[in-house]
Order: structure tokens, then C-alpha cells, then sequence
């Protein structure tokens, strides 16, 4: 009889969407980090901050603009019901929600998703992209860009520099501006904010990654001194001796990187192609403040997505070649 009743708890967990799963996901994290469900005792409680973060994210994972989402919730009746809501809020509720909200607590349940993973010792990596703020084409904007004229009518790209988990792959903090810009300015803003998460979440740093854009003096000493980690920061010049290179600490790594093997930087490109390819790299938004809530948005869509695979398929992946009644009872009490 309890084999039974755990085959049908194992067929819902499979049949679960992962649209759900991504529900729950964010719903966990504000639950672990205590959000307030409403802003004041006074507000409606028709539906709150938990719906608006999560409709918001979920709006980024699909890649639309808020009427498409909205008329797109009509229909989807289970995420309602998981969300606990009868109807689906207007499309200007969610602007004006995201409107209200502040950077600093977008970026708090950004690096919330931090605290799910299990590792205490992490890999650390550090880069950054672009994202596109303009709904034309690449081919409209390059033929624009041949005329002098119509230059200043091409908006700069979004720049976005980010500190990454390279394990599980978690966003834990970022710096966004108006690009081009030389990618070592922000390795500061991005590290030190990024350090104060960790040690609020009680986790050392392994290694530290990052390419030749960040090889300076100073971003290595802030690896080895201040995170206490392996520097795998990445250096320029590699063919000039070591009694010619410049800095302590550059000459230490340029020592070390011939013993270097394992390429833990291209996770940093996973990340951000995975972020591009499903979340949209596209920024819908107008205003500046607008944008930038936008791009913290698809990040925390990006890092519920990434923690979103059950415990069952985990531990699945350990049992798999074993039978499928040998791996029920390990379950059965």
C-alpha cells in the first residue's frame, strides 16, 4: 500500500510543469528571506509582492510584454492557483509594481537564490555582456550607424557585469550601465557587493576566475588578500618574462598559470548564453530605472530556473542504473 502511494506521489512530481516548479522556486526564496507579503497593513490584499515578483520574473522568463502576459495568464488557470490569486492582475498593476519596487531589494532576492545551494566552499567568476535596449534590428542599426545624422539616435547597449557561482551557476551580484565600457572599472563595485552576500550566507571562496580584461595589480591582490582565494584571474602579455612584469601579485599568478588546467571561465559564457537564449536579450523597457529593474528581473528568472530541477531527479541520477523498484524503496517509510 505505501509503494502504492509513493508511485503516485512520483507520477505528480513528473507531471508537475516546470512553469510551477519556477513558482515555487521564487515563492521559497521570498519565503526564506522573509519578504513581506504586503507593503503596509493597509494595502489590498487582493494580490501583494510576492504575486507581483513572481508574475514579473515569470514575465521575463517568457520573453513578452506585459498586455501579451497578461492576456497569456488568462488562460493558464494552475499557475493562478498556485500563486493563490482568482483573477490575473491588469497589465498596469505590473508596471506600476515594478515601478514601486527599489534596486536594492531586487538585488537582495537576486542573491537570495545564493543560499540554496549547499557547497560552502564556492568557485567565484566574474564578466560581463551586453544586452540590447532598442526593439530594431542589428542590420537597421548598423545601416544607421554609416550615417553621421542618425548616430546619436542609436541608443548605447545595456552593459551588465556580473559575480557568478560557477557551480550551480547562481548570479549572486551585478553592476549595470550605459556601454561601451572598459570591464575593469566595475570588477570593484561588483566583487566588494558580491563578498558581503557571501559572508551573510557563510561561504568561502575556492577560486577566483576572470579573462584579461580584469588583469590589474589591484584586482589580484583583492583575490588573494581580501577573498582569501585562488587567483585564476587571467594575464596579459603572457610571452614577457616574469622579472619584467609589473606588480606583486601578477607575478605570483603569472607563475602559477602554466599549472592551471581546469577552465572554470566558460562557465561565466554559459551563463549569459543561457540567460540570452531563454530569458531574451532584448530590454522592452524605455526609461533608465525601468531598464535596469528589467535586466534584474530576467536575472532572478534566470536563477529560480537554475534551482528549479526536482530532488527525485537528482537523486535519480545517482540510482540510474538500478531498477525502478529499488529506487521506490529507498523512499518507502
Amino acid at each position: 500500500m505505501g509503494v502504492n502511494t509513493l508511485e503516485v506521489f512520483t507520477l505528480n512530481k513528473k507531471k508537475e510543469k516546470k512553469y510551477i516548479k519556477f513558482v515555487k522556486q521564487i515563492l521559497a526564496c521570498l519565503q526564506r528571506l522573509r519578504v513581506r507579503k504586503h507593503s503596509s497593513k493597509f494595502s489590498k490584499k487582493l494580490y501583494g509582492n510576492w504575486v507581483h515578483i513572481v508574475l514579473l520574473a515569470l514575465r521575463q522568463r517568457m520573453d513578452k510584454s506585459y498586455r501579451e502576459f497578461c492576456d497569456i495568464m488568462d488562460v493558464c488557470t494552475e499557475i493562478s492557483n498556485a500563486l493563490g490569486i482568482s483573477k490575473v492582475p491588469h497589465f498596469t498593476t505590473l508596471q506600476k509594481a515594478a515601478k514601486r519596487m527599489r534596486i536594492t531589494f531586487l538585488e537582495k532576492i537576486m542573491a537570495g537564490f545564493i543560499l540554496f545551494t549547499m557547497a560552502i566552499h564556492v568557485r567565484l567568476g566574474i564578466d560581463s555582456t551586453g544586452l540590447q535596449p532598442t526593439h530594431a534590428s542589428a542590420h537597421y542599426v548598423k545601416v544607421l550607424k554609416k550615417d553621421k545624422k542618425m548616430r546619436r539616435k542609436v541608443k548605447n547597449h545595456i552593459k551588465l557585469s556580473t559575480l557568478v557561482e560557477l557551480g550551480k551557476q547562481i548570479i549572486i551580484s551585478q553592476k549595470i550601465r550605459r556601454g561601451p565600457a572598459n570591464d575593469n572599472r566595475d570588477f570593484s563595485p561588483v566583487v566588494e557587493k558580491g563578498k558581503e552576500i557571501l559572508d551573510q550566507a557563510g561561504k568561502d571562496v575556492k577560486s577566483f576566475d576572470a579573462d584579461k580584461g580584469y588583469d590589474s595589480e589591484e584586482n589580484h591582490r583583492t583575490a588573494v588578500e581580501d577573498l582569501n582565494a585562488e587567483d585564476r584571474i587571467k594575464i596579459k602579455n603572457k610571452e614577457v618574462p616574469i622579472h619584467r612584469t609589473r606588480g606583486t601579485y601578477r607575478k605570483k599568478a603569472k607563475r602559477r598559470i602554466n599549472r592551471l588546467r581546469a577552465n572554470y571561465r566558460s562557465k561565466n559564457e554559459t551563463t549569459f548564453s543561457t540567460l540570452k537564449r531563454i530569458n531574451g536579450s532584448m530590454i522592452r523597457s524605455l526609461k533608465v530605472s525601468m531598464q535596469n529593474k528589467e535586466v534584474l528581473f530576467k536575472e532572478i528568472a534566470y536563477n529560480a530556473a537554475r534551482l528549479i530541477k526536482p530532488s527525485l531527479e537528482i537523486l535519480k541520477d545517482f540510482y540510474k542504473a538500478k531498477e525502478t523498484k529499488s529506487l521506490i524503496t529507498i523512499f518507502h517509510y
